[in-house]
């Protein structure tokens, strides 16, 4: 993997949680779970898609423009072997819908998407890029946003069929509060126990 300044927050069934700023094109993970945006909202892009686009020469905003993957919520794109620069084995992308910062049980849904993905797959190692990573939430909804995040990862866990293999999860905090969100995911996950 690339090296990239990770912290464990726990683990749950063989899942090792941790979190990490997440750079989209030198991440090696198994899967990369990117969210994206029904439309381009101006000012609020720091990361995950925005990257992504720019790395493929704008091929997200021509599956947009074509209709093709529009972003819209709960929408899901996989491409493996995606083209360098990019060097994760299999992206992920997400539709976002409009928003997420109404409600912050939406990105806990697509948290468990991405998460049943993962375990369909097999990944070893995830990075997963959702919600800050591309919007800009008001602090009283940083720590609900991550509590719904980690619920929806250990509740596709739970869920799951087959026995899950080993398994890094790494959500990425470069949502501008990092250490509340650190917290929140902590917190989330010692309680579900």
């Amino acid at each position: 993997m690339e090296n990239r300044q990770s912290l464990a927050i726990g683990a749950w069934r063989g899942v090792a949680f941790a979190v990490a700023q997440i750079d989209v094109v030198a991440a090696e993970d198994d899967l990369l779970v990117v969210g994206m945006l029904e439309k381009d909202v101006v000012g609020v892009h720091r990361g995950g898609a925005d990257a992504v686009d720019h790395a493929l020469h704008g091929t997200l905003s021509k599956l947009r423009e074509g209709g093709i993957f529009t972003g819209g919520f709960g929408e899901t794109l996989m491409l493996t072997r995606p083209a360098a620069p990019i060097r994760a084995a299999t992206l992920m992308l997400i539709g976002m819908g409009t928003a997420l910062s109404a409600d912050p049980e939406t990105v806990g849904t697509l948290t468990a998407l991405a998460m049943r993905a993962a375990l369909r797959i097999g990944a070893g190692s995830v990075g997963c890029l959702l919600g800050w990573s591309e919007l800009d939430l008001p602090e009283t909804l940083v720590a609900p946003s991550a509590v719904a995040m980690m619920r929806g990862a250990l509740s596709a866990i739970d869920t799951h069929d087959a026995q899950a293999v080993p398994m890094a999860w790494t959500f990425d905090i470069r949502n501008g509060a990092a250490a509340q969100t650190t917290a929140a995911l902590r917190e989330a996950l010692a309680a579900w126990r």
